[in-house]
């Protein structure tokens, strides 16, 4: 049976809309649960056709949740700010998946995922909540919400036979021709290798295996920083530079 959240939520996105903090009896109360809840989301309205997930910590586990491929965009995409409630803008770096990583007995190696990528690329990552208030959100309830994902805008690949050290990889994010941001460093390579092998593993166990072609964010470099309309820009030193218009 379909978790009454999940019901909420699609009808947020149906409509661009936001509704309210749900009640303390609808927010998950463990991760899994979350998780059950973005699965369903996939189910009613997906495929996914990208990932997002958070660095690897000191200790324990990434967090992480598919994305649409209906809100993954190429780098120029004109986007709808009425379809966003809330939106606002990250810059992160992200690879693309060229060999489909449906599961492994014992698991995955991070030199296993590493061979399955086929490019990198900086991205702008759109977060557009269901809530109201994004941040004010029960925490759980925006990990159902697919991590508050809007949309994600893929910059130019960059063949992934050389990666670089990520951990100084330098960016800078634009509104409009005007700076907002910048920074030269990072999570590190090693870093961002580890999350995706954890992910790769992840997914496959949830049924939602990441394919060939799936876009994988991982985390947000700049940002989050709030927008309207116009046009956004990041550009990063060896990856190229990514933009999309807002009307």
């Amino acid at each position: 049976m379909t978790n009454l959240l999940t019901t909420q939520l699609l009808a947020q996105q149906a409509a661009h809309t936001t509704m309210a903090n749900p009640p303390a009896e609808l927010v998950p109360t463990s991760l899994a649960d979350a998780y059950a809840i973005q699965n369903e989301i996939v189910a009613a309205i997906g495929p996914a056709g990208a990932w997002k997930v958070t660095p690897m910590p000191a200790d324990g586990e990434p967090n992480c949740s598919p994305i649409l491929a209906r809100n993954v965009h190429p780098d120029g995409a004109t986007l709808r700010s009425a379809t966003l409630p809330g939106l606002s803008i990250e810059v992160e770096v992200a690879v693309t998946i060229g060999q489909a990583l449906p599961g492994k007995a014992g698991g995955y190696a991070p030199d296993d995922v590493k061979a399955a990528v086929a490019s990198l690329h900086v991205v702008l990552e759109v977060l557009g909540s269901r809530f109201h208030e994004r941040t004010a959100a029960p925490r759980l309830a925006g990990m159902a919400d697919l991590m508050n994902n809007g949309a994600v805008i893929t910059g130019p690949a960059v063949a992934a036979t050389d990666w670089p050290e990520f951990g100084q990889q330098a960016l800078s994010l634009s509104f409009d021709g005007v700076e907002q941001q910048t920074t030269a460093a990072g999570e590190t390579t090693e870093n961002i290798l580890a999350a995706l092998t954890w992910l790769a593993n992840h997914a496959a166990g949830r049924g939602l295996p990441l394919k060939a072609g799936d876009v994988v964010i991982t985390g947000a470099r700049l940002g989050p920083i709030p927008f309207a309309r116009g046009t956004v820009v990041a550009e990063a030193p060896g990856l190229g530079k990514v933009s999309a218009t807002f009307v």
